[in-house]
């Protein structure tokens, strides 16, 4: 998974020719411009990778709060059901009666 989110923000490297960035002409070149857009797309693209996974965090933290707080109240209940269980259990007591002999 982490391995397609990189293909899928990673920008294309641009195949020149040219070797040293120059146009056949001598006047420069917009690649560093284009270099400066795409690494300007990428930091978008991971700041809105960062952003989702924030979210998605706080998600799952919310979602581990509501558990523990419903294991809590789970475990006060069964406290409660194991008591009055042990209370109105009929009690079984062996009663030995010794006779004269």
């Amino acid at each position: 998974m982490y391995a397609d989110m990189i293909c899928d923000v990673m920008p294309p490297i641009p195949e020149d020719s040219g070797g040293n960035g120059s146009n056949p002409d001598g006047t420069g070149s917009d690649n560093g411009e284009e270099a400066e857009a795409n690494i300007e797309q990428l930091m978008v693209s991971m700041l809105e990778e960062r952003d989702k996974l924030q979210e998605k965090l706080r998600e799952t933290e919310d979602t581990l709060h509501s558990s523990q707080d419903k294991l809590v109240e789970v475990e006060k209940e069964r406290d409660v059901l194991l008591r009055q269980l042990s209370l109105n259990a009929p009690q079984n007591t062996i009663s030995i009666s010794i006779n004269g002999n």
